[in-house]
């Protein structure tokens, strides 16, 4: 028996509406600091109110707000942003997917402050079956912001935190 979750298009092309609105306010920061230097940013920033501080911020922020529409946009068009078997779960929920994650690898769910922290047996094994290099990078910056194996983000889906976490832990025995 396989259960597909549907992706929330509402807030997924909300997430992706700011995060266009913070690419091109990086490349604002990028192509015209002295803006941005004005004499409020030198005096109340000091050396982070200055034109290269202000660039590399630019940069920075175009970066990650990039890296971020590309998973939201992954997430978009694909046909299920959840899908749990008998055997395990995929999650495409974040630009995280480490394949299929087994029932039996799984050691702790938990619900903390609305993601689903989900903690594995032998996380290694399956960071090493992540081929994209962007990907990988993704997981592992997860595993160690959340110091946890994966991150599911129920507000990307078209179920609610509290049940996905008892089905969790119904499929996972806890």
């Amino acid at each position: 028996m396989e259960t597909v979750y549907k992706p929330n298009k509402r807030n997924i092309l909300i997430t992706l509406v700011g995060s266009s609105i913070f690419i091109i306010l990086g490349i604002f920061f990028i192509i015209k600091p002295d803006y941005f230097a004005s004499s409020y940013f030198s005096k109340s920033l000091g050396m982070l109110g200055k034109p290269i501080s202000i660039q590399i911020f630019g940069f920075l922020g175009t970066m990650l707000f990039f890296l971020l529409s590309i998973g939201v946009i992954n997430i978009f068009f694909s046909n299920y942003a959840l899908l749990i078997t008998e055997k395990g779960f995929i999650n495409n929920t974040s630009l995280t997917n480490a394949g299929l994650i087994h029932w039996k690898d799984v050691k702790h769910v938990k619900l903390n402050k609305g993601l689903i922290y989900i903690y594995v047996k032998n996380e290694k094994n399956y960071f090493s079956k992540i081929k994209n290099p962007l990907i990988k990078l993704n997981a592992l910056i997860y595993n160690k912001t959340y110091k946890v194996s994966f991150v599911i983000d129920p507000k990307r889906l078209t179920v609610s935190e509290n049940e996905l976490l008892e089905i969790f832990k119904k499929h996972a025995k806890l």
